[in-house]
């Protein structure tokens, strides 16, 4: 880059004073004394093809910049291409593992007295995926006995238990997964939410007043007033 800065320098430096030659060699033409009108159409002459040369070489280098700006643009867009189709090739190339041992548990013999140990099997399996998903950038959302978040979670059900405060996450139905920060999936959950009845029997109407029953002497007394 800097090599081709230099060389449009050298360029236009040598434009500029054959440019400054002609002109000096057309003034001193033009002057009266001992000029010749044939010497005058020569200078001008050479003036046009030095002019006609110089538009032609500007041309050409626009010609040439754009067709490596068009060449840079198409040289972009397929890499982009490539980018995005492979992509996940370092992802894919870290789960070939996970996919042979799973591969291996299936064509595990059936043995009813070891199924322990194929379980505990299984459970490597599902670590060691779970691991290379983590290491590419995928978090578990965290809810259980946690408050109850709509961006990140989901609420499926309600229940109510009273040692366990309200809007509390009480299971967790279905796991939530992050991706670098990102909600991917929200954690579907059951919710410690009291019930719409019990909470409109705790509210009192203000307007509500209390009758006291009227007791025999006063009954008597509201009579002998009449």
């Amino acid at each position: 880059m800097q090599s081709q800065k230099k060389n449009a320098k050298k360029r236009s430096r040598r434009r500029y004073y054959r440019l400054k030659r002609a002109a000096y060699v057309l003034n001193n033409s033009m002057k009266p004394e001992g000029g010749e009108p044939e010497a005058n159409v020569h200078v001008i002459e050479n003036l046009r093809q030095i002019h006609q040369r110089e538009v032609k070489q500007l041309k050409d280098n626009l010609l040439r910049a754009r067709a490596d700006l068009d060449n840079f643009r198409k040289r972009s867009i397929k890499e982009k291409r490539e980018m995005a189709k492979f992509a996940n090739e370092n992802l894919v190339s870290f789960l070939l593992p996970v996919l042979d041992n799973f591969s291996h548990a299936t064509k595990a013999k059936e043995d009813p007295g070891d199924v322990k140990s194929y379980i505990e099997g299984v459970k490597l399996i599902y670590d060691q995926f779970l691991r290379i998903l983590q290491d590419s950038g995928l978090k578990i959302i965290e809810a259980q006995n946690k408050p109850f978040d709509p961006r990140i979670h989901e609420a499926m059900m309600t229940k109510y238990q009273e040692k366990i405060p309200e809007n509390r996450v009480l299971e967790v139905l279905r796991e939530g997964y992050l991706y670098k920060d990102r909600v991917i999936r929200p954690a579907m959950v059951c919710v410690n939410k009291k019930p719409q009845e019990d909470q409109e029997s705790d509210i009192k109407p203000e307007h509500e007043a209390k009758i006291q029953p009227e007791s025999p002497d006063q009954g008597n007394k509201k009579k002998n007033e009449n």
